[in-house]
């Protein structure tokens, strides 16, 4: 006990208190800005955050060879890596169907008291679009070789239209949501000024916008879809439009990803 009680005083006899050591946090940790590097693995572990840069990837790549930029010896790398990437792209999307099957039961949910018009569209949005990611698994089975070509062409048009389907949904639903988050914008706006009401008003309008965005990304996805559908005939054949189409919604899609990791 002695031996104890000395090491803890100075030679003067004096006791020592230890002065922590300030430990750097991160910025994350802090609240503040999140570090790029650790934004970015968040995302990069996400599905969808994957899926929408090999989105990127492929429709660039549609809109170089739909011009006559590429040469004779690119021209045919570019198509190999534009199918490549189409075919990881339905690889990596098994099992994302699952996501349409909860969302429409969290829709439907007895707490939540939709409308009859409001599950009626919900299951039109989730049925269609979770078929379609269904459907697309036994594409990529097709493609991949494990299940015979010639189902191919009649699996493709089923998710052809069970993507067009949902995306009316889903359309539908949004623009009822767009509606409400405008109306509630503004009567904050008329509304008497705060602090909290600046705030609410400011998260109101970022909201609003995510949604337009979230519309825009439905109308471009839903144009691909239609030309499936139709065999890319009319207007809907023109290879430019339609890759462009394709880039645009999977920009949009990246960025509402990487704000929500």
């Amino acid at each position: 006990m002695a031996e104890e009680a000395k090491s803890s005083q100075n030679p003067k006899g004096t006791l020592t208190v230890p002065v922590p050591v300030p430990v750097p946090v991160p910025a994350a940790a802090r609240g503040g800005d999140r570090d790029f590097l650790l934004h970015l693995e968040a995302y990069l572990a996400r599905r969808d955050g994957v899926d929408k840069l090999l989105k990127i990837s492929r429709y660039a790549a549609k809109i170089v060879l739909s011009t006559s930029l590429p040469s004779e010896a690119l021209a045919p790398r570019l198509k190999a890596f534009e199918s490549s990437v189409g075919l990881s792209r339905k690889a990596f999307r098994l099992g994302k169907f699952v996501q349409d099957v909860n969302a429409f039961r969290s829709a439907s949910a007895a707490g939540a008291s939709p409308s009859s018009v409001d599950l009626l569209l919900a299951a039109v949005a989730y049925g269609g679009e979770g078929l379609y990611y269904f459907v697309e698994q036994f594409v990529w089975l097709s493609k991949a070789g494990l299940i015979p070509s010639h189902h191919s062409r009649r699996l493709q048009k089923i998710s052809a239209w069970a993507e067009l389907v949902g995306y009316l949904g889903s359309i539908s639903l949004k623009a009822k949501e767009l509606r409400k988050i405008r109306f509630l914008l503004e009567s904050k706006v008329r509304g008497t000024k705060s602090s909290e009401d600046e705030e609410e008003i400011r998260k109101l309008r970022v909201k609003l916008l995510l949604k337009q965005l979230s519309i825009v990304q439905d109308l471009a996805d839903g144009l691909m879809a239609l030309g499936d559908v139709s065999d890319g005939k009319g207007f809907l054949s023109n290879p430019l439009l339609m890759a462009s189409a394709g880039l645009l919604s999977a920009l949009i899609s990246t960025h509402k990803n990487w704000t929500a990791c």
